[in-house]
């Protein structure tokens, strides 16, 4: 079971690998647009960076597209029923369980959860809504002027969010996060003041809001 699961995780790191080097190669092609230009008598931005076209020249469907479409719907539907699933049994069974737990375990199983419940929402909204708009769009031959901008952002902005949701919800990490930005500030304060007693600390303590004093 283990090397299964270390097989998975090693796939899907290549995945991830795998789109750093297709921005990789969309930036190098962005750059020498002139000689691909020249070379093919192609401009890039021209061309389809995600090749869904569902209809042949004829009106006639393409089947093999049509599926590579419903194959990527069924691969998140499938995920999205396992977590659906596992998040409502955990929500009516987790009060049974905790009983016999701590009142310090309880709340923290009680924040895990709705970390786990952020988690699939965050990427739900900014990455997963967006690749379902448009993977689906080419159905409708519908010609679109999409704000790529806009997606492209969304897609790059879960990373960050996923990290700043656990420090948020659950309150161990929010704390350690606090001490880690105090020290940070009073490092920044006492090299910027020239000094580092304690008399100088007790002074910056003081005009640091309250809000990264607060433990």
């Amino acid at each position: 079971m283990v090397t299964m699961l270390l097989s998975f995780y090693t796939g899907v790191y290549a995945c991830t690998i795998s789109m750093l080097a297709v921005q990789f190669l969309y930036r190098y092609w962005a750059v020498f647009e002139k000689d691909f230009l020249e070379r093919y008598n192609l401009s890039f931005s021209e061309i389809s960076s995600l090749a869904l076209v569902t209809y042949n020249a004829d009106g006639s469907l393409r089947w093999f597209n049509i599926l590579c479409t419903f194959n990527m719907t069924a691969i998140m539907l499938f995920q999205y029923t396992i977590i659906i699933y596992c998040a409502i049994w955990m929500y009516h069974g987790m009060e049974e369980k905790l009983r016999s737990l701590s009142l310090s375990l309880r709340n923290l199983h009680k924040q895990l959860f709705k970390t786990l419940i952020l988690q699939i929402a965050t990427p739900t909204i900014s990455l997963f809504s967006p690749v379902f708009f448009i993977i689906y769009l080419p159905f409708f031959d519908l010609k679109v002027d999409l704000p790529t901008g806009i997606f492209l952002a969304a897609f790059t902005i879960y990373p960050a969010m996923d990290a700043m949701i656990v420090m948020y919800v659950v309150a161990d990490y929010k704390k350690a996060a606090k001490r880690i930005l105090l020290k940070i500030v009073e490092k920044v304060y006492n090299w910027l003041d020239g000094s580092d007693g304690d008399e100088t600390i007790k002074e910056m303590n003081a005009n640091i809001p309250a809000v990264l004093n607060a433990h």
